[in-house]
């Protein structure tokens, strides 16, 4: 009996909170506008609703998981925290916070980042680490911040901060940059590098230091 309650009591959470997605417009909905949560248990609260014991999000093409959140029903996030893992079609993220904005398509991921991306079906995974990790999912572009590396193609990169555009598919590196490959290394203040197919190189600024090993 108790389960049949919470079971019913999610399903009421949810048609509100897909009701409050859908609510500036009125057009037919779109798959993108629906958003499904599961939880073990939830508590409903004036100001948010707790949901514990497993928590399962899907919209549309992304499915993030976690151990608990918290549902801002007023601003259409929900915060997730313990064992976050986010999947998406072109790549997977974990890590120990996450703040969902579900409208925006804003994701803030939060210590112990980890981010497997592959730009295209013929390309390497980029592999990134990072304490912060901001994905905006309209483009998969995405901002890094704190103890950011990057591998990629046999390169390692290094910085206080990446940003990447998916629509060119440029990302700069900036603050104590560092690149390795086969053994020799580059150092600067910023550099740019292009992922894009058939176009791949970089470019290094500021203070640039180059050690080449000679056999």
């Amino acid at each position: 009996m108790h389960q049949s309650k919470r079971v019913l009591y999610i399903l009421i959470i949810l048609v509100i909170f897909s009701l409050s997605i859908g609510a500036e417009e009125v057009v037919e909905p779109r798959e993108s506008q629906s958003v499904y949560i599961n939880a073990e248990s939830l508590s409903y609260q004036e100001e948010k609703t707790i949901l514990s014991g497993g928590v399962r999000i899907r919209k549309a093409d992304t499915l993030i998981t976690a151990l608990t959140g918290d549902l801002f029903r007023s601003e259409q996030r929900i915060f997730l925290e313990d064992d976050i893992r986010a999947e998406y079609p072109d790549g997977i993220v974990t890590a120990s916070f996450l703040n969902a904005f579900l409208n925006e398509e804003e994701y803030i991921f939060e210590e112990t980042v980890l981010l497997n991306y592959r730009l295209s079906a013929e390309k390497d995974i980029l592999v990134l680490t990072s304490q912060y990790l901001k994905l905006f999912g309209s483009d998969n572009s995405f901002t890094a911040e704190k103890d950011v590396e990057i591998d990629y193609e046999g390169q390692n990169f290094r910085g206080d901060r990446a940003d990447y555009d998916g629509q060119t598919e440029i990302l700069l590196l900036s603050g104590n940059v560092e690149i390795e490959e086969d053994g020799d290394w580059i150092k600067s203040d910023r550099a740019s590098f292009n992922l894009a197919e058939g176009e791949e190189g970089y470019t290094a600024e500021g203070n640039v230091e180059l050690m080449i090993r000679i056999d």
